[in-house]
């Protein structure tokens, strides 16, 4: 009777988590301006990262560039939008022009974009709002690992992700000291859930890279891919069946922190996907049921000549939202 009520528990908890998620989540609702916002930043900062490669395309993502200054016209003419998510985008969006200007011809669908881009910089305020775009690696942890003050604080700003690697290769034992350090992460009940597998630039590595969507360009000079997993079987529960992911995503955190620290530099690589795909990686890679993948890491060490996005971060007070105590 009580395996009945645990199974029973476990589905309707899934069912009450998908209706959230369907009713509230940009996947069907895309009316909402904070909708509207989060498509524009996943745009610009695709730009960002596309002029990150090692060798752009000159002009890519017409669609993406299209739909981005659309979404930015649309979302300026609320009176609830954020100026700087709309400064981030278009300094994204002239950087962008300014590496591609002398590239050949500029292509005509650029033309029209090109002057609304313009206006929306003469309205901005660069003292008050950061524009998006790119920033050479180096300059910018020189910046926060030079500056005095809080240790954590240097490396949480000065570390970004990294889309072009060098040729040298990361030690294991720094791979493994590193890992040793994300083992401090919380986790519930210290049950340590997460797991790591390593693959070397190569075969193995490309494999993997293969079924990811989003290391095109440079994922094939990292040192190493990182898969990160945590162990279903430490969850036990139907209240704990999102847990693998809270402790496996504050576990990989802690790791790319732990490799920064080291001067190891790496880029996150999101495995939000769906079960024909995660059934292909789980059969190359063999992985046992028992786990899910929380994401993969491409590791390495930065290009000399390597970029990487400024990607402003929000206003404060739209994160700590701090409610006062007559609200609770």
């Amino acid at each position: 009777m009580q395996r009945v009520r645990t199974e029973w528990l476990l589905l309707t908890s899934y069912h009450y988590d998908a209706q959230r998620f369907r009713r509230n989540s940009g996947v069907v609702s895309r009316s909402r301006a904070e909708v509207l916002e989060a498509n524009i930043v996943m745009d610009y900062h695709r730009v960002e990262k596309g002029l990150t490669l090692p060798e752009p395309r000159a002009w890519f993502g017409q669609e993406t560039v299209e739909r981005l200054v659309a979404n930015c016209r649309q979302y300026a003419a609320s009176p609830d939008h954020d100026p700087r998510t709309v400064t981030a985008a278009v300094g994204a969006l002239l950087q962008y022009e300014e590496a591609f200007d002398d590239v050949g011809p500029t292509p005509q669908w650029w033309a029209g974009l090109g002057d609304i881009v313009s206006e929306f910089k003469a309205r901005i305020d660069p003292d008050r709002h950061v524009l998006g775009g790119t920033e050479p690696a180096f300059d910018r942890v020189a910046r926060h690992i030079d500056s005095q003050g809080h240790q954590f604080e240097a490396i949480a700003r000065s570390r970004s992700s990294v889309r072009n690697f060098g040729p040298e290769t990361v030690d294991n034992a720094t791979i493994h000291a590193c890992v040793g350090t994300a083992q401090t992460s919380p986790s519930v009940c210290n049950r340590q859930a997460a797991r790591v597998r390593s693959y070397p630039r190569g075969e193995a590595a490309t494999a993997v890279l293969a079924l990811q969507n989003g290391n095109r360009g440079f994922g094939n000079t990292a040192s190493h891919v990182l898969l990160v997993t945590a162990d279903l079987t430490a969850f036990l529960t139907p209240g704990e069946r999102n847990q693998a992911y809270i402790d496996g995503g504050m576990f990989a955190m802690t790791l790319v922190y732990a490799l920064h620290d080291s001067g190891v530099d790496s880029c996150c690589l999101n495995w939000s996907t769906v079960r024909s795909q995660d059934r292909k990686l789980r059969k190359l890679l063999n992985l046992p049921e028992e786990e899910v993948v929380m994401m993969m890491i491409a590791i390495g060490f930065a290009s000399e000549r390597s970029s990487v996005t400024k990607s402003p971060q929000r206003a404060v007070n739209r994160v700590y939202l701090n409610p006062a105590s007559s609200d609770l």
